[in-house]
């Protein structure tokens, strides 16, 4: 996407009521929050003054300069020039003296020839598009860190939601095994069964709820302020990605991913200093004009109107070995440089290819846990017939419980996969901005959920 687009669509969002305790309302407090966001767009407009500081040594340098100095004569030819001196200036017996000298001075220099200094200039044009590229992946990795951290609080919550109605699930269980070994329908070793199922189940609350301190407070530390989080409904739509051919997306991650862009324009810059650092060793050529008045005193020539105006050429002509070797580093540095942005590209085809993956995996996974989840609701049902029947044991019970749900856990956690593997695919592509997360709010709800079967 277009920086200017991506800007105005930030600004959009920003000026949009965001949902209460939605995705869209924690991106948009992160933004004014995260240091890393901070950094990004103030290297942006630092990048900004790039231009017009290159641009500044191709214009025109006016120089005013004024000199007041105290300076003191000894003459060699001293009796003919005291012949001339009616009134010496503080002579003395060594036939010196002193004066007062002062100049004033305006220049103006323009350069017309200075090849280093214009291939400067389309540096800056460069690195404005660098920091641009820098700040837009800095926005979508935002976008990520937020959504990730939504997710984690979303799945923590459903997980101590569903541990605690497990726990609770347990202690009737164990209730019912009671009563049924006083009224005879039952043995100890039930009792037994059920009591340990239920005693597991208390680290698992307690683990949970850390969990989901641990996850509001990295939440927090985005946002910088404590959220409110709506719940994700249950049965989110299933969409393949758009398009569906994965040749479609490693284009799109190849040429509009912001982090590589922006490893390309530095191999780029690093590809044009080394022109740079060789421009030096050519010949600069300025013109040069200038309005000059010294004042001095009647034996040194008394005051002068000093006007002039020429070309001044410079030619570098030895330095050391300094440029050759700049000239070596440079090469190396767009060595690096190159080096680097394809081993990001690789990386990125890499990433694009997995995440593509994981969201097509992830809508197979979701399916097969709605089938689990209700598979493992009818048997439970079964088992909890069957034990009344008595055509099933407690143990029978009891496992069939805590299959039903670990199904639960599994089906909640992989909303949250799918969903964010899908955000990150379109980061990849450079295609991530605020309209997906308005899209995911669409999908939160206020309401309880119900996990019990």
């Amino acid at each position: 996407m277009p920086v200017h687009r991506y800007i105005a669509l930030t600004c959009l969002l920003l000026a949009l009521p965001a949902q209460a305790g939605g995705l869209l309302q924690a991106y948009t407090a992160a933004q004014a929050h995260d240091p890393g966001l901070a950094a990004a767009e103030a290297a942006r407009r630092a990048a900004l003054e790039a231009h017009p500081q290159a641009l500044a040594t191709l214009l025109p340098q006016l120089e005013a300069h004024a000199s007041l100095l105290h300076e003191r004569y000894k003459l060699d030819d001293q009796q003919n020039v005291l012949d001339d001196i009616s009134n010496p200036l503080d002579s003395t017996a060594d036939h010196a003296f002193s004066a007062e000298r002062r100049e004033y001075a305006l220049t103006l220099r323009q350069p017309l020839l200075d090849v280093a200094a214009f291939l400067r200039l389309s540096q800056a044009s460069v690195a404005l598009a660098q920091a641009q590229a820098n700040w837009h992946a800095a926005q979508q990795q935002q976008m990520l860190e937020v959504a990730k951290a939504y997710f984690r609080v979303l799945a923590a919550q459903d997980t101590l939601t569903i541990n605690q109605a497990e726990r609770s699930a347990y202690a009737d269980l164990v209730d019912q095994a009671r009563k049924r070994l006083q009224t005879g329908l039952g043995a100890r070793i039930g009792v037994e069964e059920a009591d340990a199922f239920y005693t597991l189940t208390e680290q698992a609350v307690l683990d949970a709820r850390l969990a989901l301190d641990d996850a509001r407070e990295a939440l927090t530390s985005l946002t910088g302020q404590a959220e409110t989080i709506a719940a994700l409904r249950d049965d989110i739509p299933l969409q393949t990605p758009e398009p569906a051919q994965v040749e479609a997306w490693l284009t799109a991650a190849n040429q509009d991913n912001p982090e590589l862009r922006a490893a390309r324009l530095n191999a780029d810059l690093a590809q044009r200093e080394i022109k740079v650092m060789r421009a030096r060793q050519l010949p600069t050529i300025e013109l040069q004009a200038a309005l000059g008045r010294n004042d001095t005193p009647d034996v040194l020539g008394g005051n002068q109107r000093i006007d002039r105006v020429g070309l001044s050429a410079t030619l570098p002509l030895f330095s050391g070995g300094q440029v050759r070797s700049q000239v070596r580093q440079a090469a190396a540095l767009s060595d690096q440089a190159t080096a680097q942005a394809e081993e990001l590209a690789r990386r990125t085809a890499r990433l694009t290819l997995a995440a593509f993956r994981e969201v097509m995996r992830g809508i197979r996974v979701i399916q097969a846990n709605r089938r689990s989840v209700e598979a493992n609701r009818v048997a439970l049902h079964a088992s909890r017939n069957g034990l009344e029947a008595g055509t099933r044991t407690e143990f029978d019970l009891l496992n069939a419980q805590n299959n039903y749900y670990a199904a639960q856990r599994a089906a909640q956690q992989a909303r949250y996969d799918y969903l964010y593997a899908g955000l990150r695919l379109k980061a990849l592509a450079g295609r991530l901005d605020g309209q997906d997360l308005i899209a995911i709010d669409a999908l939160l709800i206020q309401a309880h959920r119900d996990i019990q079967p």
